[in-house]
């Protein structure tokens, strides 16, 4: 019989030759550590000068964004708590105060303010926060520049060399010419939003790096060469994808797959455990923080419905009085306690951006003195419906109420999905039009699906239905949260799959590059690409220069 074994790549570099199918002989870790050293310094120098020369003092954070978690950090080890009141509401010449908070009820029964954001990745920083206050006798609060700047070299710079140095493994065990795996590795140095990230608290840059290495160990597990680290490093890994981004549950899921089929007896005593700790320490940290395990992003709306009532209460309301009747169908209700317990309530009309529809009309009865609330929606035909507290961006003053004239037009969301769709693959928050190499690697992860010798047929197809998964759930967002994720760069809630985009330029790559002319196209590729991550490197949580020069007559923005 035929031998059906596919031919070796023709395109290796001189005297780089396939060994059993598998790997090539010849491997330049020299080079790689080049390219890995000048990205760190690079990154280093820029995280040397961190400074947002926009904000009022001298401060190195750059948004809300990082400023909430920047928040945590120091109520944390300053104060022993999760609120971030006396953070937020201290005079001072840096600016502390950010857009992403929350306010609930604390332990003490009064309300608080809190970070929205997952308290897993500030909780981690706090704790080196601690030690480095400790060592040095600095607070964040006098000291904020250089203990920022060392802090984010430990938590976004030196895991970024991680991150390459594991894309550099894995770039390695592939059949390919040396200046594919050169190519590859200067553009998750240089050429995706990653590096502009790098110099600001986030967890997109963490959750990437993870997410390498899961890849990494997969990889392993798939060529039958995993050792017994290589399972809870994999473990580790991906339980700390999903507290990044809670999207990589999906990765999740694909590694523990991954792993049983590999070896399902060290999947279960190796892999599993570490994951299971991890995931159960990002719950307890919130239950800490919140005083529940749900995150404060599952309050972002009104809660269940108390009772309706039929009638026309809408003078009254507007007054700022609550009509007897609606008054004593609370009482009447479950929630009778709470209302009792309501000696000066008031009434305050502030419509959402989670209303249900566009007719609908919006009050909030809060108190002066007590913690109780309850929102009452005026629904076509006057019908008014009380509905029991839950919104916890809700609160005078909230940048996120519907009607607040200083909520940024991309804050506001976009309505029509196929515009949107458009402006985050095409426009000017593109996938593909900020860079382009992505064009690329669709492709690219298309041929590794039947690439026998590169060997990640199965890291491929994830790395595709993984995307898929997460355009479609970003897509079906409520309107409000269709905002390209906020004032950034880059689409920020797909950098997590960086990773398999960057593998999926590999047979693209290996092809182009036996000409000159194509590989001059690469070479264009990279530079537009690079061009695009390094235009915000003074700040990423700034728009893309493309959103900057979008011709609205080309397609609305």
């Amino acid at each position: 019989m035929t031998s059906t074994k596919p031919s070796a790549p023709t395109n290796l570099e001189p005297g780089c030759q396939a060994e059993t199918g598998l790997f090539c002989a010849r491997k330049h870790w020299s080079v790689y550590w080049i390219i890995i050293a000048l990205t760190l310094v690079t990154l280093t120098a820029r995280v040397m000068h961190v400074q947002n020369f926009g904000s009022r003092g001298d401060t190195p954070f750059f948004s809300a964004n990082d400023r909430s978690r920047w928040c945590t950090v120091h109520s944390l080890v300053d104060y022993g708590t999760y609120e971030i009141d006396r953070v937020i509401n201290r005079t001072a010449d840096i600016h502390w105060d950010t857009i992403d908070k929350v306010r609930h009820v604390g332990a003490d029964g009064q309300f608080h303010y809190y970070s929205s954001k997952p308290p897993f990745l500030a909780t981690v920083v706090a704790g080196q926060y601690y030690l480095l206050q400790k060592l040095t006798g600095w607070r964040i609060d006098q000291e904020t520049i250089p203990i920022v700047r060392v802090l984010l070299w430990f938590n976004m710079v030196l895991p970024f060399g991680l991150f390459l140095w594991s894309l550099a493994r894995v770039l390695d065990r592939m059949i390919v010419a040396d200046w594919t795996r050169y190519y590859v590795l200067a553009v998750g140095g240089c050429g995706t939003f990653l590096s502009t990230f790098s110099i600001t608290l986030n967890n997109h840059v963490p959750a990437a790096v993870v997410t390498m290495l899961v890849i990494d160990g997969m990889d392993l597990m798939m060529r039958g060469r995993a050792t017994s680290r290589t399972f809870v490093i994999v473990g580790i890994c991906a339980a700390l994808s999903f507290t990044f981004e809670l999207p990589a549950l999906s990765l999740l899921t694909m590694a523990v797959l991954v792993s049983v089929i590999s070896n399902w007896r060290k999947s279960l005593i190796l892999l599993l455990p570490p994951a299971v700790v991890i995931v159960v320490a990002n719950f307890f940290m919130n239950f800490l923080a919140h005083g529940e395990l749900g995150l404060a992003y599952s309050h972002r709306h009104d809660g269940p419905e108390i009772t309706q009532l039929n009638g026309n209460f809408e003078q009254t309301l507007l007054s700022g009085q609550l009509p007897i009747e609606l008054k004593q169908a609370i009482l009447n209700s479950a929630h009778a306690g709470t209302i009792q317990s309501m000696s000066e309530p008031y009434v305050e009309q502030g419509s959402w951006m989670g209303a249900e529809s566009a007719e609908e009309k919006r009050w909030v009865v809060r108190d002066r003195v007590s913690t109780g609330q309850f929102a009452i929606l005026q629904l076509p035909g006057n019908v008014y419906v009380v509905k029991s507290w839950s919104n916890w961006y809700d609160f005078p003053g909230s940048y996120w109420a519907a009607n607040n004239p200083k909520r940024s037009t991309v804050d506001r969301g976009t309505r029509q999905i196929p515009k949107y769709l458009f402006h985050c693959l095409f426009g000017h928050h593109g996938i593909l039009s900020l860079t382009p190499l992505w064009v690329l690697s669709a492709a690219g992860l298309l041929v590794l699906l039947r690439d026998r010798w590169m060997g990640l047929r199965f890291i491929s197809g994830g790395g595709l239905v993984l995307t898929l998964v997460i355009l479609v759930f970003y897509l079906q967002q409520p309107e409000h949260d269709r905002n390209y994720g906020g004032q950034t760069s880059g689409l920020r809630w797909t950098f997590w799959l960086i990773p398999f985009w960057l593998l999926g330029l590999v047979p693209i790559v290996q092809r182009m590059a036996a000409k000159p002319w194509q590989r001059l196209t690469l070479l264009v590729l990279l530079i537009i690409s690079a061009l695009s991550a390094a235009y915000s490197w003074p700040n990423p949580w700034v728009h893309p220069w493309l959103y900057e020069v979008w011709p609205n007559w080309l397609f609305p923005a």
